[in-house]
């Protein structure tokens, strides 16, 4: 299958590689990640048997909240993958919200027919194992699943908006998967695991092993995943929510929002994917603090100003506005657009059409910015492969 958006096939390799490559001379995969010794994370061992049915292969991934694990299903004969959480009690716990999402979504699943189901991978089994210091919740999926950081059809991402009245709130290439159409590559992972066994390192009395990188091409259709920060639409969100690089201009504004942040996630990632870097870069890096006044400065330069309405609606933006519209925190607008962070497309009559499929999607106003509907049938999206430069 030919990938449809050549511009993003480089970009979309060399991020998953570098995923992969991750580590530091501090430790390896988990252990770099902040609050690493506060996180109770399970020690999985390669060999072991969950819930006497599935059996842990090798080590695919890890993040700050779980790790995830080839293994073979018994009961089905197949493989699976398992996401082995961080063991956390707290109600505000992404562990027991992402739960609580899956099983939302699996009740909705059942009732309704909706495209979005397509393209988000819902748990197969959710069961609870004791680990050292409590019960760790775990849950499988099908095998399909398992290339990490990959979006190969963006097109039909867009399907996944607006489903069961949920929000996602954390999409980015980190949460996006491309489905695999055959068991070759997980096939060589076990045979690389037989034939070099991984040997973990010792921390904190329980081992931790580095992930086997898949050699996989791009196919398939992208399935969205990691429901740990999904929000339910009702009642009205208008609190502090998403990543600071990915954060949508109505929750910096401490505005009412909605679903369109996930639209504005979408036109993020994509100019991720495109250029191998995040649009806004909004961190002080001195004090690696996140600094409103820089992604209020970074905002306008792309976008212009907001409007004076949205300005009004605002409880932050008197502090750096005054009536007129006019910027007053002292805080320099950086000399930025779309056309000059756009470069892996050549200026020309397809640069100028993608540049109108982002500002759709990019805007001050969640209500002026395009739904999924409006932006799938999009012109660029459906611009034939062989007209692209």
């Amino acid at each position: 299958m030919r990938f449809p958006y050549p511009y993003l096939h480089s970009s979309i390799r060399r991020f998953s590689q570098t995923l992969r490559r991750y580590g530091t001379r501090q430790g390896i995969e988990e252990q770099t990640l902040p609050f690493y010794r506060q996180k109770q994370y399970y020690p999985v061992r390669i060999g072991t048997i969950f819930k006497n049915r599935y059996r842990v292969i090798a080590k695919l991934g890890y993040g700050a909240y779980s790790t995830v694990w080839l293994g073979l299903d018994d009961k089905l004969k197949k493989y699976a993958s398992l996401k082995i959480c961080v063991r956390e009690d707290t109600k505000a716990s992404p562990v027991l919200n992402e739960v609580a999402m899956l099983q939302r979504l699996g009740e909705f699943a059942q009732e309704a027919d909706h495209p979005g189901l397509d393209f988000t991978r819902l748990a197969q089994d959710i069961f609870e194992i004791n680990g050292p210091s409590g019960p760790i919740i775990v849950w499988s999926r099908n095998h399909r699943d398992l290339v990490f950081a990959l979006c190969k059809n963006l097109s039909s991402m867009l399907y996944c908006q607006n489903f069961s009245s949920v929000i996602h709130t954390d999409i980015s290439p980190q949460n996006v998967l491309a489905e695999i159409e055959d068991d070759i590559s997980l096939k060589d992972v076990e045979e690389q695991e037989s034939q070099d066994l991984s040997i973990p390192v010792i921390s904190h009395g329980g081992p931790v092993y580095q992930s086997r990188a898949a050699m996989l091409e791009l196919s398939g259709i992208p399935i969205l995943t990691d429901f740990g920060q999904m929000r339910p639409s009702e009642p009205g969100n208008r609190d502090w929510w998403m990543s600071d690089l990915y954060r949508a201009p109505e929750v910096l504004l401490k505005l009412l929002w909605g679903f369109p942040v996930d639209i504005w996630s979408i036109g993020i990632m994509i100019l991720e994917l495109l250029e191998g870097k995040n649009l806004f870069d909004p961190i002080d890096r001195t004090n690696n603090q996140y600094v409103i006044l820089l992604a209020l400065a970074q905002y306008i330069g792309y976008l212009g100003p907001p409007s004076l309405e949205i300005i009004k609606q605002s409880p932050i933006f008197s502090m750096y506005f005054d009536d007129q519209r006019d910027w007053v925190s002292g805080t320099q607008i950086p000399q930025t657009s779309f056309e000059d962070f756009v470069t892996t497309i050549p200026p020309g009559e397809e640069k100028d059409t993608f540049l109108r499929f982002i500002r759709k999607m990019l805007t001050w106003d969640p209500e002026a910015r395009a739904t999924a509907n409006e932006i799938i049938e999009d012109e660029w999206l459906m611009r034939p492969v062989d007209e692209m430069v």
